[in-house]
C-alpha cells in the first residue's frame, strides 16, 4: 500500500525534535503498511522508521507499544523496540498526527519458500512460548487479541449482524456447518499472538528471518488460530496453499513448540478460520469503514481461498 499522510522534510523535523534523534537529512516514504504511513528517516545520528498512525486511535497503538514492550523484556529478538521521546513516552502526538519511531532495520520481504516458512514458523513457535502470567498481563496491559482481531466467535457473531455481505455469511455456514461449537469448545492454549504473520510482515536479511513487523493484532489469543492465519498466508505457491510449504512451516514450528494432539487435529479448520479472520479484518476496514474504499472487495479473494482450503483433503 501507498504513503497516506504526506508529510514535509520540515514537518519530520518537528516530530523527531520531540526524540534525541538528530537533524533530519533525507526522507523517504515508504510503500508498506496499511494501517500506517511509513517513513525511513535518515538524520545526524543515525536512520529511524517513522509511523504515522491511519487506522489506529491512540489507545489501540499504546496498547501495541506495551506488547513491544513485553517482548522486549522477554528479549524475543524479532520484534522492533520502540524508542522513547525525552518525555519518556513511546507515541508521539504532533498537530494532526501521532504515531511511533523504531530503529530502521535493512531487509526486504521474502518471497514463499520452504526456508521461509520455516523460518518464520520458528519465530511463531519462539512467541507462542511466551505465555504471560496473570501479573505479567496485569502489569504490561496486554490485551486480549479480541481487541483488535477476530477469532471464531467474532467471525460467527458478525455473520448475524445485519450488514455482513451475504458471499462472507454462505462461506463461513458452508465451512462451518456446526457453527464452529467444536472449534471454540475444544478449550485451545492460549498465549501472546501476533494476529497476521503472513510473509510480507517479516523482513529477511541474507536469506534470514531478521524482523518479524506489525504487531497491530497481537494480543492473549489461541496459538491454532494464530497459526492458522500465518500458514494461510505464507505457505502459498501462486496464490494458493501448498502442502510441501505447510510440512516445512511446521517442521521450524514444532522444532520450539510441538502441536499438541488436539491443534493437529484441528489446524485444516484453524488455516480456514485464520483465512477468514483476515477476511473479516478487510471487511471492517474497508467496507464497513472508510480506510481505503477502493479495497472494499478485497475480501472476496480470501473468502474463495478459505473455501478452497475447506474442501481440500489436507494431511498436516
Amino acid at each position: 500500500m501507498g504513503s497516506y499522510t504526506k508529510i514535509s522534510h520540515a514537518r519530520a523535523d518537528e516530530i523527531l525534535a520531540l526524540y534525541e534523534l538528530g537533524e533530519v537529512r533525507e526522507l523517504t516514504p515508504l510503500s508498506l503498511g496499511i494501517s500506517n504511513s511509513n517513513y525511513k528517516v535518515e538524520t545526524t545520528k543515525g536512520t529511524w522508521l517513522l509511523k504515522i498512525s491511519n487506522d489506529k486511535n491512540r489507545e489501540q497503538l499504546a496498547k501495541e507499544q506495551q506488547i513491544l514492550l513485553y517482548l522486549q523484556n522477554k528479549q524475543y529478538k524479532y520484534s522492533l523496540s520502540p524508542l522513547p521521546l525525552k518525555s519518556g513516552e513511546f507515541i508521539y502526538d504532533h498537530e494532526t498526527e501521532f504515531g511511533v519511531i523504531y530503529p530502521f532495520i535493512d531487509g526486504i520481504p521474502p518471497g514463499p519458500g520452504d526456508q521461509t516458512c520455516e523460518q518464520i514458523g520458528r519465530a511463531l513457535a519462539l512467541l507462542h512460548k511466551l505465555c504471560p502470567s496473570d501479573s505479567e498481563i496485569a502489569d504490561y496491559g496486554l490485551r486480549p487479541h479480541e481487541e483488535v482481531g477476530y477469532g471464531p466467535k467474532e467471525i460467527l457473531d458478525y455473520t448475524r449482524e445485519e450488514r455482513c455481505p451475504e458471499d462472507f455469511r454462505q462461506a463461513v455456514e458452508a465451512i462451518f456447518p456446526d457453527k464452529m461449537e467444536s472449534f471454540i469448545a475444544a478449550g485451545f492454549e492460549r498465549c501472546l499472538i501476533h494476529g497476521d504473520l503472513y510473509y510480507d510482515n517479516t523482513l529477511f536479511d541474507h536469506n534470514y528471518l531478521a524482523k518479524v513487523l506489525d504487531f497491530e493484532q497481537a494480543g492473549i489469543g489461541e496459538a491454532i488460530l494464530d497459526l492458522g492465519i500465518s500458514i494461510s498466508g505464507t505457505c502459498l505457491e501462486k496464490g494458493f496453499l501448498s502442502d510441501s510449504l505447510v510440512v516445512s512451516y511446521l517442521r521450524g514450528y514444532e522444532s520450539v513448540r510441538p502441536l499438541p494432539n488436539k491443534e493437529r487435529e484441528s489446524l485444516g479448520n484453524a488455516i480456514a478460520q485464520g483465512v477468514l479472520s483476515i477476511a473479516l479484518w478487510r471487511i471492517k476496514r474497508f467496507r464497513d469503514g472508510d480506510l481505503d474504499p477502493t479495497m472494499a472487495n478485497s475480501y472476496l479473494e480470501l473468502v474463495t481461498k478459505a473455501l478452497i482450503y475447506s474442501q481440500r483433503k489436507r494431511s498436516l
